[in-house]
C-alpha cells in the first residue's frame, strides 16, 4: 500500500460518508458509502478483503488514492453516493446504462390547481413523484389512462379562461370555478395519487361510496359522472394480471448477465401486476449477482415513489446481507417492520423471479441486437462517405467547426468531435473570437481553424503553444488529434477559409486533411477543388450523418454564444447607471449572484450594498 494513501486511511473519522478510490494515474475506480469511513476502507486492505470476488481484488490491487466525504447521516450517504457515481462513473461501480433518462410522473401539489406533468429528477419538494419509469412511451399511457379516469386540469390557477382540455370533456373545470378547489384535489387529484400508488382497489371502493353518496342525494348527474370513472377503473383492472388471490404489495426483482446485466422488477400491487420495468447495467464483468443487486437496490430505492410489504430476491442471494433494510432503502422504509427480504426456493414466488428472468433475458438481447444495428448503420454510413469523398482511409475521427455572431458581436466558434459516428464531448472546444468583432466569418473560421492546429504539434515542427487562447474548460498541454475529416458549416466561401488556414502549418499531414463544407440552404457539400458541389439523395445515410455532425456544431457555437451575449447584456445594464464602476458591479454581482436577482432585490437590501442614492438609482433603472 502506497505510503499516502496508508497516511491517509489512519486519518479517517469514524463518521457517515462517501470514499472514492482512485488509481496512481488519478482515474476513480470505486464510490461507496459508509456508516464508519475509516472502518469501511481499512476492511479493504486486510488480507481475507475481496477473495471471494475476484473484481474486488483486482479493483483493490489498483488503488492508488482516495478521497472522502463525511455526510451527517446514511441517507445522506446514499445520495451523494448516487450523485457521485452518475457524475464520475467509475469503472468498478456497477452503472444504470442511461439513468438520466429514467422519468417521474410529478405532481405539483402546492399550485393552486395542481398540475401533473413528469420530470427525470425527483427533487422539488413541493411535488409528489410516482416512478421511476425506463421508458417515455409508458408514462404517457399511465397519464392518458389516468386522465381517462380522472380528469385533470392543465390550467395552474382558476381564471375566466379554461384549459384545453376543459373543451374536450377531460377536465372538471376547476380552472373556471365550476367545482371547488376542495372538491378536485380531494376527488380527482387524491384519487388520482391513490392510483398512481397501485392503490386501485381502494380507489374503486371510494368511487363505489361517493355514487351511492350522490344518488342517494338525489345527484343523479354526479353519480353517473362517477359510474363512468368506476367502469374505466374496471376497465384497467380487468387487464392487469392476477398474480396472487389475496392483497399483497411486492417488488420481484430478477437478473440475467452476459457481458452485461439486465434486471426485470415486476410490481405488484393488491395482489395485481400493475407494471413491468427494466433496466441495463453496465461494468458487470466479473460481478456476482450478489453484487450487482448490493449496488442496484440502494439506488432504485433512494428515487422509487412507492415502497412494497415484501421484496423478493433471485435465487443465489444471500439473504442476510439484505435482511436489514436499514441498511440500503433510505428513511421511509425503515420505521416498517412488516417489509420481508425473500429468496423463494420453490413455489409460485420462484416462478415468477424465473418468469422476470426470462423477460431480462430477452430485454437484454433486444437491447444489444439494437445496438449492433445501430453500429452497422453508422459503419455503413461511414463507408458510404469514404467512397463518396474518395477518401483513402475510413473517417472515424471527424471534427466540424461552426461560427455563432449577431453582427459581429460576442462572435464564437465550436467544434464538436465524431469519434466513429459517434459524438466524442470530452473532445469538444469552445473558441472566443479574439481578432475579429465586425461581421467576418471567413476571418472567424481562419481564426478558429488556426488556433485549432497550433494544438496538433507533430514532432515539435509546430510550436508557440502558449499563445492559444481557446476557450475551452478542458485546455491542456497535450497535442490534440489529427481528425481524418474536417466538416464546416457553411458554402465555399468558409471552405476556402479553413483550407487557407491549414495550409499555413508545415506540416506534411495538413496537406492530407480532407476538408468539406455543408451548406444548409440545399444540403449541398462542397469539396477543395471542386466547381460543382455534391449533391446526395435526400434519404443518404450519409446525409444523416454529415447532417447530425453539422447541427451539433451549431448547437455547441450557439449555446456558447447565448451564454457571452446574455452575460455582456447584463454587465452593461449595469455599466449604463451613472456610479457604478467596475468595484461596484463586482460587489453587486457577488452578492446576488444575477442581474435578475438584483431587480427584484428591495431598496433595503440594495442600500445594505451600494448606500441610498446608488441604491434608488438601480431601482428606477432596472
Amino acid at each position: 500500500m502506497p505510503k499516502k494513501l496508508s497516511e491517509k486511511i489512519k486519518q479517517l473519522p469514524q463518521q457517515p460518508g462517501v470514499y472514492i478510490f482512485k488509481d496512481a494515474k488519478g482515474l476513480f475506480l470505486y464510490v461507496g458509502k459508509a456508516i464508519k469511513l475509516k472502518n469501511r476502507v481499512s476492511s479493504y486492505f486486510k488480507k481475507d478483503a475481496g477473495l471471494d470476488s475476484a473484481r474486488i481484488q483486482q479493483m483493490i490491487s489498483r488503488i492508488a488514492d482516495l478521497d472522502y466525504t463525511i455526510t451527517d447521516n446514511e441517507t445522506e450517504a446514499l445520495i451523494l453516493e448516487n450523485n457521485f457515481i452518475k457524475q464520475l462513473r467509475p469503472r468498478y461501480n456497477v452503472l444504470l446504462r442511461d439513468d438520466k433518462n429514467y422519468l417521474f410522473i410529478k405532481i405539483h401539489i402546492k399550485d393552486e390547481i395542481p398540475t401533473i406533468g413528469f420530470d427525470r429528477k425527483p427533487t422539488d419538494k413541493n411535488a409528489r413523484y410516482f416512478g421511476p419509469y425506463t421508458s417515455s412511451q409508458a408514462i404517457k399511457d399511465t397519464l392518458r389512462m389516468a386522465r381517462k379516469i380522472f380528469p385533470y386540469c392543465a390550467n395552474k390557477k382558476v381564471s375566466s379562461r379554461p384549459c384545453f382540455y376543459y373543451h374536450i370533456g377531460k377536465c372538471p373545470g376547476v380552472c373556471i370555478g365550476k367545482i371547488s378547489l376542495d372538491d378536485y384535489r380531494q376527488n380527482y387529484i387524491g384519487k388520482l395519487i391513490k392510483f398512481l400508488a397501485g392503490r386501485q382497489g381502494e380507489v374503486l371502493k371510494d368511487l363505489q361510496t361517493q355514487m351511492k353518496t350522490y344518488a342517494a342525494a338525489k345527484k343523479f348527474e354526479k353519480a353517473a359522472k362517477v359510474r363512468d370513472q368506476i367502469f374505466a377503473l374496471n376497465r384497467i383492472l380487468e387487464r392487469q394480471k392476477l398474480v396472487y388471490p389475496r392483497k399483497i404489495d411486492q417488488d420481484v426483482f430478477s437478473l440475467y448477465q452476459d457481458g452485461m446485466a439486465a434486471i426485470n422488477l415486476f410490481i405488484i400491487r393488491e395482489g395485481k401486476l400493475t407494471r413491468k420495468e427494466n433496466f441495463i447495467l453496465e461494468n458487470t464483468n466479473g460481478a456476482t449477482g450478489q453484487e450487482i443487486l448490493a449496488e442496484f437496490l440502494p439506488r432504485y430505492y433512494l428515487e422509487a415513489s412507492d415502497k412494497p410489504k415484501e421484496i423478493l430476491l433471485p435465487p443465489g442471494v444471500i439473504l442476510n446481507l439484505f435482511q436489514d433494510p436499514a441498511a440500503w432503502i433510505p428513511d421511509q422504509a425503515r420505521n416498517d417492520k412488516k417489509l420481508k427480504i425473500l429468496v423463494p426456493a420453490r413455489g409460485p414466488k420462484l416462478q415468477l423471479i424465473k418468469l422476470g428472468t426470462e423477460n431480462a433475458k430477452q430485454y437484454l438481447e433486444s437491447q444489444s441486437n439494437k445496438k449492433l444495428l445501430e453500429e452497422a448503420r453508422l459503419l455503413s454510413s461511414l463507408k458510404e462517405l469514404q467512397r463518396v469523398l474518395n477518401l483513402k482511409d475510413l473517417p472515424g475521427r471527424i471534427e466540424a467547426f461552426d461560427i455563432s455572431n449577431i453582427q459581429g458581436t460576442n462572435p464564437t466558434g465550436s467544434m464538436v468531435v465524431f469519434d466513429y459516428g459517434r459524438p466524442k464531448k470530452e473532445d469538444y472546444r469552445r473558441f472566443k473570437i479574439n481578432r475579429k468583432q465586425t461581421p467576418d466569418d471567413y476571418a472567424m473560421m481562419r481564426e478558429i481553424l488556426e488556433r485549432r492546429f497550433r494544438r496538433s504539434v507533430i514532432l515539435n515542427e509546430v510550436k508557440d503553444l502558449s499563445s492559444d487562447s481557446s476557450a475551452s474548460p478542458q485546455n491542456d498541454n497535450k497535442p490534440w488529434p489529427i481528425p481524418d475529416l474536417i466538416l464546416i458549416d457553411g458554402g465555399k466561401g468558409q471552405l476556402n477559409a479553413a483550407v487557407a488556414a491549414i495550409s499555413n502549418f508545415q506540416f506534411p499531414i495538413s496537406k492530407q486533411i480532407p476538408i468539406i463544407a455543408i451548406a444548409k440552404r440545399l444540403e449541398e457539400i462542397y469539396v477543395p477543388g471542386k466547381k460543382n458541389p455534391l449533391i446526395l439523395p435526400k434519404n443518404s445515410i450519409t446525409l444523416f450523418l454529415l447532417q447530425r455532425i453539422r447541427d451539433e456544431a451549431h448547437r455547441f457555437a450557439v449555446t456558447y454564444h447565448r451564454k457571452l451575449r446574455s452575460k455582456s447584456m447584463a454587465l452593461s445594464a449595469l455599466d449604463q447607471i451613472t456610479g457604478i464602476g467596475a468595484a461596484k458591479k463586482k460587489k453587486l454581482l457577488e452578492t446576488f449572484g444575477s442581474i435578475a436577482k438584483i431587480r427584484s432585490a428591495s431598496l433595503t437590501e440594495l442600500r445594505n450594498i451600494v448606500g441610498k442614492r446608488l441604491a434608488e438609482k438601480i431601482k428606477a433603472s432596472l
